[in-house]
């Protein structure tokens, strides 16, 4: 009978722990060195997000460069920055998001970076600002004014109407926080809109209506200890918080029926008989003054415009081309908006109130110039000149809302 030698048996059991001991901690190892802190894998990823976040940094920066470029005065222009933006990552509210109006935001959407781009041209260190959020009330006190916003600044001769007929006094307003930006800026915004309306009828009420919603709020709710400028809100405010959906229903809009329609951003041309238009219209962005070609190099439609009340009426072009800027939304979704908070304040006070913004709409036979406003819930305007000379037919009346950025 052979015998078994249990010695051998016992080392082949030993070596074969061993061995997988030893395969383990190798495993180990490779895992370590693949995936760990330092590992390759690691290592890899973070090379290729450095190179990826480089890259986009760079296209950025090419979007600035050409954007000063494209400006005489050295500054950064929202308009030109957002056509270079476009050409280098593709759709605005689908590959990126831009905000503000000086410093401005970029946001690039499929890697969720955000960038801050100065008025002139540097970018700016993102900013958190922590234990604040949209929504809170804050303890904003304004400088005094007694005297309010005089009879003779609202007369008609600036804005057109002979109702102006009382001061607009200061209120006192609660404010809320509206925005907070990558700069870490606050934007401040009244409760509600000034107890007091102001009127605005024809060209001159379309010239100065911006100036003279801005200039009401400069006037009566600025802090100049705190170096804070009031102004009124605008739709560019709304317009920066409306989310892909928002943005896709005002491109959509269509004024008017039938063949007289013209979609939103879309143009027409008015002859003899229908080819008036305010002054300050020749100077903005969308006009196009005997000439189809439309003014891009213009001023914002949210500018004031001049920088003190002009007594200019309206001249009349040869030719007339007008770009429909007006659009409306009628009960405005909440989910145009990605922040609820900013929605409620802005369409959920039961009230209405102008927009320090301008716009044109090619109705027919005549061109609509006319404001913006919030009306409850609503987002619109009121036509306050025509283009066959006409003014509106009632004069039309509202409240500024005053906004402070801090």
């Amino acid at each position: 009978m052979k015998k078994i030698n249990m010695k051998e048996k016992g080392i082949t059991l030993i070596a074969l722990v061993i061995t997988i001991i030893v395969l383990l901690i190798l495993a180990g190892v490779t895992i370590a060195t693949l995936m760990g802190d330092n590992g390759i894998l690691t290592k890899a990823t973070e090379s290729k997000n450095k190179t990826e976040e480089g890259e986009e940094e760079e296209k950025v920066k090419l979007s600035v460069a050409g954007a000063l470029a494209k400006d005489n005065g050295g500054e950064i222009k929202e308009g030109y920055l957002d056509e270079e933006l476009a050409s280098q990552f593709g759709e605005k509210g689908t590959d990126y998001n831009l905000e503000g109006s000086g410093p401005f935001t970029v946001t690039i959407i499929k890697s969720g970076r955000i960038y801050l781009i100065n008025e002139d041209g540097t970018l700016g260190e993102v900013v958190e600002r922590e234990g604040i959020e949209v929504g809170d009330y804050v303890n904003y006190v304004p400088d005094t004014n007694a005297e309010g916003y005089t009879t003779e600044k609202l007369s008609e001769s600036i804005t057109g109407s002979t109702d102006n007929t009382s001061a607009i006094i200061q209120d006192d307003l609660k404010w809320r926080i509206l925005n907070i930006d990558a700069s870490g800026r606050v934007d401040l915004i009244s409760e509600s809109p000034t107890s007091q309306t102001v009127n605005f009828y024809g060209a001159r009420g379309y010239n100065n209506g911006v100036y003279v919603m801005n200039d009401i709020c400069r006037s009566l709710y600025s802090n100049s200890s705190l170096g804070i400028e009031a102004r009124s809100l605008d739709l560019k405010d709304i317009e920066d918080k409306m989310n892909v959906e928002g943005k896709a229903s005002r491109d959509g809009y269509i004024n008017g029926e039938s063949e007289s329609k013209t979609k939103y951003g879309e143009t027409n041309k008015y002859g003899s008989g229908y080819n008036q238009y305010p002054n300050l219209y020749a100077q903005e962005n969308g006009s196009g003054i005997n000439t189809e070609e439309v003014k891009t190099d213009g001023i914002d439609v949210n500018a004031d415009g001049y920088d003190s009340p002009t007594t200019e009426d309206s001249s009349t072009a040869e030719e007339l081309t007008v770009k429909q800027t007006y659009y409306k939304s009628d009960n405005i979704s909440s989910s145009y908006f990605d922040d609820q908070e900013f929605y409620d304040m802005v369409f959920n006070t039961g009230s209405s109130y102008w927009l320090a913004s301008r716009y044109a709409t090619c109705t027919s036979p005549a061109a609509n110039f006319g404001l913006n406003r919030v009306y409850n819930s609503s987002l619109g305007g009121n036509g306050i000149f025509y283009s066959n000379g006409n003014a509106g037919r009632f004069q039309q009346i509202s409240s500024p809302r005053s906004f402070s950025r801090v």
